[in-house]
């Protein structure tokens, strides 16, 4: 079971699909918009420093750390941002009821262990995150190690085998590239500072997609995309829906909308008796049958 500590109109807004469509909406933070702003920053920057251990038997044109420039990374429109949505291991973290549920807040217990397609998020992953201090970097290292592998080998082995075969022989440079996109979709979004965030215990559902200015070159290579078996219709309509809004204090948010089965929903923890009342009447109005325990 995972569990994402929010406030109670956050819950509503969840749920506000939840009797006309049976479905939970989330809503996932492009990586970029954080509050903690030198988060996508450390992914990046310790990918580039560990990288090259891991590379050095590599000819130099197959390495990739050198790609990890934050300078050329940051607000570069055609790579894929990693939009998330952040998840923990536990009903009782008094840290994350003090910043995200507050005494008012509430917690929501989401099942992980059913399979259920996301047609929002195709290529949704789901993983915990690796805090960085002096002790870390063996964790780090063996985690993308593990990701370059299972990467390279995805696309070796995925129904675009072919394409990438030939691509590993004829263009290898271009091969690799595609393993540092998948790197900086599904790796760095892991990495987190460790100063106050390893209490949040936290795990990330992970969404890779290009941000919605990517559908202007979807469009220059549709034909390609069906030789190969791809919707450019389809992958457009993903793209194109980033949503936007505006924090308290000024600051821009991009977003995309999650989609989940109600049935995944739990259970729903709370702090204080008329929390505990009011998400009753408002569960039994939604329809919903869903246990709500005081904590």
């Amino acid at each position: 079971m995972l569990y994402h500590y929010t406030s109670f109109d956050a819950l509503k807004n969840i749920l506000r699909y939840a009797k006309s469509q049976e479905q939970m909406c989330f809503w996932a933070t492009r990586y970029d918009c954080f509050a903690d702003t030198d988060e996508f920053k450390l992914g990046v920057e310790t990918i580039r420093r560990l990288l090259p251990e891991m590379e050095k038997e590599l000819q130099p044109d197959r390495q990739i750390a050198p790609l990890f420039d934050w300078n050329e990374i940051k607000d570069n429109k055609n790579l894929p941002y990693p939009y998330i949505v952040s998840f923990t291991s536990r009903t009782d973290n008094d840290y994350m009821w003090k910043k995200y549920a507050k005494t008012d807040g509430v917690v929501m217990a989401i099942d992980d262990t059913q399979y259920v397609p996301v047609p929002d998020a195709p290529m949704i992953r789901l993983v915990s995150c690796i805090y960085t201090d002096d002790k870390s970097d063996d964790k780090l290292v063996d985690m993308l190690h593990k990701e370059y592998t299972n990467i390279g080998y995805g696309l070796l082995g995925g129904p675009q085998k072919n394409m990438a075969f030939r691509l590993l022989k004829g263009y290898p440079q271009f091969f690799v590239k595609l393993i540092a996109m998948g790197l900086l979709s599904l790796a760095a979004p892991r990495i987190k500072g460790a100063k106050d965030y390893w209490m949040e215990e936290e795990t990330r559902a992970i969404i890779p997609i290009p941000v919605s200015d990517y559908q202007s070159l979807i469009k220059g290579y549709g034909d390609e995309m069906i030789k190969l078996g791809l919707s450019p219709a389809e992958i457009s309509k993903i793209v194109a829906n980033e949503y936007v809004r505006q924090r308290d204090d000024g600051s821009t948010v991009y977003y995309r909308e999650i989609h989940l089965t109600v049935d995944l929903l739990k259970g729903v923890y709370v702090r204080n008796t008329e929390t505990k009342e009011n998400i009753e009447i408002f569960l039994r109005n939604m329809g919903l049958t869903v246990p709500v325990r005081q904590v």
